[in-house]
């Protein structure tokens, strides 16, 4: 028998009698199963990504009928994206015409589909956060890192080390997270993509993960600008990629370097990066000038 799952913003009364309603006049050619969006839990991971509710994965589910997106909507373009990909078919397509959030949640999505190398992710709302709190410690391990999936710029990022830190994080901020596996950063780097190319190459900062709030360890820290050669072609082209996968034509691409494996990691992708408006001490103000310069001949 063909599975339907109906998504809902909410469960209420009418919701209920319909879903009822559905599985009595099948036919039995379907059952119709009734969830909420706090009921997803999104597994992404670089070229493997799930998302299921509750423990059933969307794959699972011939059809996914969403009554009512409501304030969980902007996440419907990640939760097509990966229909799409499984070859679910859902309704309504126009979901697919609402254009792709830039959160962290469906960016990681987007990214680990096309294969790009981000730490392991998990995502939940924040309604079920404690209730999927062992499944997370299981899946990353301490430490942990959470962060909030509006914030750009490396803001509101949060180390948890501990059970109790799930607490403290909810009750200090009311925002929706991501969680993933710490990177112990040897090296991290900010590239300034404009158009097809990366144009500014900036070395971070070293992070403080002494409290449970991440920041650098010194925010006054003047901008340390590179060379464009400083790092191999492969980090460019995972910058580039990554641009790209998000369609975007100017972004700030943060990348790692894990200490003791080499291993290269997106950390963020910045779609309105900021950009030291000093050409003395910042070469990206020029760059960005040069870049719409080129964009104006080509129009």
């Amino acid at each position: 028998m063909k599975k339907i799952l109906v998504l809902v913003d909410s469960i209420s009364q009418n919701k209920k009698k319909l879903t009822r309603f559905l599985n009595a006049n099948s036919l039995n050619e379907y059952r119709a199963y009734l969830h909420t969006f706090s009921d997803l839990f999104f597994e992404i991971k670089t070229g493997k990504v799930k998302i299921k509710v509750k423990t059933t994965d969307l794959s699972n589910f011939d059809l996914v009928f969403v009554r009512r997106a409501g304030k969980y909507v902007r996440f419907m373009g990640a939760i097509t994206k990966y229909l799409d990909n499984k070859k679910i078919n859902f309704v309504d397509p126009a979901f697919r015409e609402i254009g792709m959030s830039m959160d962290k949640a469906s960016s990681s999505v987007r990214l680990a589909i096309k294969k790009i190398p981000i730490p392991d992710t998990y995502f939940c709302f924040k309604a079920s956060i404690l209730k999927n709190r062992d499944r997370i410690i299981k899946g990353l391990g301490f430490p942990i890192i959470a962060k909030a999936v509006l914030s750009q710029r490396n803001q509101n990022i949060f180390i948890l080390k501990n059970t109790t830190d799930f607490k403290k994080l909810l009750k200090r901020s009311d925002k929706e997270f991501i969680f993933q596996k710490f990177i112990d950063i040897e090296f991290e780097y900010r590239l300034l993509i404009l158009g097809k190319s990366v144009r500014v190459l900036e070395q971070k900062s070293k992070r403080n993960y002494k409290k449970i709030k991440v920041e650098y360890q010194d925010i006054n820290e003047p901008s340390v600008f590179l060379n464009l050669d400083t790092v191999c072609d492969t980090t460019n082209k995972i910058a580039l990629k990554a641009a790209k996968t998000l369609e975007l034509d100017v972004a700030g691409v943060d990348l790692a370097i894990e200490k003791g494996t080499g291993k290269r990691y997106l950390i963020e992708v910045n779609k309105g990066p900021g950009i030291v408006p000093d050409t003395k001490t910042s070469p990206e103000l020029k760059a960005f000038s040069d870049y719409l310069i080129q964009k104006i001949r080509l129009n």
